[in-house]
């Protein structure tokens, strides 16, 4: 028996309020050339029926109860139920590409053998196609913590495709997603802490997943994106890179620059986005730096 006969992949599948599309994720689960060990869903929805639909039309899939507190805090708890040796997660509007795991895994397998590095400690992520027009690689954060740098040969990677990355079970015993994120940015917040522990992220071009971005939550989720990109560029200068002044130069400069995008797109009207905004930032710095004034 190969060795990559001996991963066992849980896909664990973070929901909210959209059935049909999880039914779609599901179900393209089922032509995978690689098979998976097993099947998480972990639901957020605000009725029951992707819990109905779940239960009744697929009973080998493993259905969790979210903790409806966002994004991070529910794929931590899917992690929860976890027993395979990797972890891929993909999104509800994602359609698993037919070789994805296949492609991933003989890509782990090699690296691991070419350059000597624990297969425990490896990341692999592939890139993931958009409405199957825009192939979206990984890319690393610039100064304010937008993930558009292209990685040269040689870079150190430290961001993924979250919708298209294969996890070794035993980084989660010392990571986990931030529970307080909502939604954005948790997937660069957990690889960049997980390569600090001295995990590696390697990039394989040939697994792709297809990701078909739904409409629906989008309101839901809209408010908390730029506050989850300051807060955590913030996080990471200042607690895993231990950079203090580059963080406080920041989160001024971020300040700043939010300000003005916000007065510039908004006019006057502006002013509540930034309000907002920068009221979700200073909930989760407080969170994050000051929990027993909560």
């Amino acid at each position: 028996m190969s060795m990559i006969e001996n991963f066992k992949v849980s896909v664990c599948i973070c929901t909210r309020n959209r059935p049909d599309n999880l039914r779609q994720a599901l179900n393209s689960l089922e032509t995978s050339t690689y098979p998976y060990f097993e099947i998480i869903v972990s639901d957020d929805s605000t009725d029951e029926v992707t819990a109905e639909l779940v239960k009744s039309e697929y009973t080998h899939v493993r259905y969790l109860a979210g903790p409806r507190l966002g994004l991070g805090a529910n794929r931590n708890n899917a992690l929860n139920a976890v027993k395979g040796s990797h972890v891929l997660f993909i999104d509800d509007d994602v359609i698993l590409g037919e070789n994805f795991l296949a492609q991933a895994l003989q890509h782990l397998q090699t690296y691991s053998t070419k350059t000597a590095v624990d297969i425990s400690k490896v990341i692999v992520t592939g890139p993931q196609l958009n409405h199957y027009e825009d192939l979206i690689f990984p890319h690393d954060q610039d100064f304010l913590g937008y993930q558009r740098v292209p990685y040269q040969t040689g870079d150190e990677i430290k961001t993924v495709v979250i919708n298209s990355a294969v996890f070794p079970r035993e980084v989660f015993d010392k990571v986990l997603f931030d529970q307080k994120l909502v939604y954005g940015c948790d997937e660069v917040d957990f690889t960049t802490r997980a390569v600090k522990q001295g995990y590696k992220i390697t990039i394989c071009p040939e697994a792709v997943n297809v990701h078909l971005p739904s409409e629906i939550n989008r309101d839901f989720y809209q408010p908390y994106h730029e506050a989850s990109r300051i807060y955590v560029t913030f996080k990471r200068y200042f607690s895993t890179e231990t950079e203090k002044i580059k963080a406080l130069l920041f989160l001024l400069i971020a300040s700043v620059h939010t300000a003005a995008h916000s007065l510039k797109t908004g006019g006057i009207k502006g002013f509540d986005k930034l309000f907002q905004t920068m009221g979700l930032v200073s909930n989760y710095m407080s969170l994050e730096y000051f929990p027993e004034r909560k």
